[in-house]
């Protein structure tokens, strides 16, 4: 471990924090992470469960003149999106992160920071450790792969879980308290391809430098869509040119919107000037809400296999078709997105592959939406399943815990704290299907740009949300 922000305030936060950095922890790969929890809490005395997901919960004593409050949980995910730059050559699987730091905020050089939730573990760590902070007897909830589709929440023992307060600390804007949440689910699609060998003049095109971003918070920002962008491309090329397809890939996960895509076709060389012309004129429509946007192409020779014609306009089809950004925006909450889709991910090899994640913060409509997807998917040649649904957050109108983290930052700041519903999803919707009565809210600092690589913590306000979070602790004894 570098020791790169051991200097950085609150100390013991950012020491936790960058020791979880340096543990390969991306989603299905939190074995290590888990057991490293469990040391910690064994080597502190603290009471430990380790669930067979490797969910951990850890119980801390409340301080002394505290006992008789009711218990809070402090809750988190282990896992993160692990992203990387196309030049990056950190296996993620094996290795940590490479932190930097400028003063302002620590981000990880080539790779996605994991700041969404590493810092949640940090801050529940730190406060267990602190013996300046007052506060009730504690749980520290610690859940497996919340972001391939919340499946520690999902396999949670509620019986283990004592406490009916719980602060998540699973939100990236500071001043914000989350108290609802879509819902959302997966959505995959596969069609066969039938494939022929052929040799000859062979271009590679690249879409890069687009901003990307998380699914369910950056949804409303009208990014641009790698994947849709690239079938874009090629359902105009054949429009003007004979081309022959051979591969077409890109994405990360299903709830990232891509922000790369890379396609092989086999065409003559006079199909450049037809690029040409799609490159400009998306170029001009694009450019202001994605300045970063690169479309490129090399000429290259080539002996592989293309799909069909066939398969090739089925898919053309489908990515001119498919629902991507806000679908509907709510009515009972103005300004908030009700329902969305987001196409992540596309693979080519013997079969097409593409995820979508849906969401909504109403179930039957994230329902209705995944069945929409489901037909046209039908239509294009494709089978599909749906899958990893998981519930909203209802707002509830009565709510103590929201009372009184609402007063606690009004008297430390002098005015009131926003409080508002997100559309993406927190774990706060399955925990409160196993347990009804459980009070929540989530609060975290300023991360931006979470899930790519362009992540990047504020230090300034990880330092004052910790201070928030101690005041709110002390308040609820």
């Amino acid at each position: 471990m570098s020791g790169i922000l051991s200097a950085i305030e609150p100390k013991n936060v950012f020491a936790h924090f960058e020791k979880i950095c340096d543990m390969p922890h991306g989603s299905g790969n939190t074995a290590i992470i888990s057991d490293y929890l469990r040391s910690w809490a064994e080597s502190r005395g603290f009471a430990v469960v380790q669930e067979p997901c490797g969910n951990i919960i850890v119980r801390v004593p409340a301080s002394a003149g505290c006992e008789a409050a009711p218990t809070v949980i402090l809750q988190g995910h282990m896992d993160m999106v692990a992203v990387k730059d196309a030049d990056c050559a950190k296996d993620m699987e094996k290795e940590g992160l490479a932190l930097q730091t400028d003063g302002e905020y620590v981000w990880a050089k080539g790779t996605s920071l994991g700041g969404d939730d590493g810092i949640a573990l940090a801050y529940a760590m730190a406060i267990a450790e602190a013996d300046d902070v007052k506060h009730p007897a504690l749980e520290l909830l610690f859940t497996i792969d919340e972001e391939t589709g919340m499946d520690g929440a999902l396999a949670l023992d509620p019986a283990l879980i004592h406490g009916r307060r719980l602060i998540n600390l699973d939100s990236e804007e500071e001043g914000t308290l989350l108290v609802g949440c879509a819902g959302g689910a997966r959505v995959d699609l596969c069609m066969p391809l039938e494939r022929e060998e052929i040799s000859g003049s062979a271009y590679r095109l690249k879409i890069a430098g687009l901003q990307g971003g998380h699914s369910g918070a950056e949804i409303h920002r009208n990014r641009e869509n790698a994947l849709l962008l690239m079938g874009r491309i090629l359902g105009s090329l054949g429009a003007e040119a004979e081309y022959r397809l051979a591969d077409l890939c890109g994405g990360t996960k299903d709830n990232v919107i891509p922000s790369e895509a890379e396609a092989l076709i086999f065409c003559e060389a006079s199909a450049e000037g037809s690029l040409e012309k799609i490159k400009k004129d998306l170029l001009a429509e694009l450019i202001s809400r994605e300045p970063g946007l690169q479309i490129t192409w090399e000429k290259t020779r080539e002996t592989g296999s293309v799909v069909s014609g066939e398969c090739r306009d089925r898919i053309i089809r489908l990515l001119t078709l498919l629902p991507f950004g806000v679908v509907k925006m709510s009515a009972a909450m103005p300004g908030v997105v009700e329902t969305s889709a987001n196409v992540g991910t596309i693979t080519m090899s013997d079969e097409f592959r593409l995820t979508c994640s849906v969401r909504s913060m109403i179930a039957s409509a994230r329902d209705y939406l995944a069945q929409q997807i489901v037909v046209l998917a039908a239509l294009c040649g494709c089978e599909s399943k749906v899958h990893g649904a998981y519930p909203g957050w209802q707002y509830r109108p009565e709510s103590p815990l929201r009372d009184t983290m609402i007063a606690v930052y009004e008297k430390m700041y002098g005015k009131k704290p926003q409080v508002e519903a997100i559309h993406a999803g927190l774990e706060c919707g399955l925990f409160l299907e196993k347990l009804p009565d459980l009070d929540c809210v989530s609060l975290g600092p300023d991360i931006l740009d979470i899930h790519s690589t362009k992540e990047r913590l504020s230090i300034a306000s990880t330092a004052r949300m910790w201070d928030y979070l101690k005041q709110v602790l002390t308040a609820l004894c």
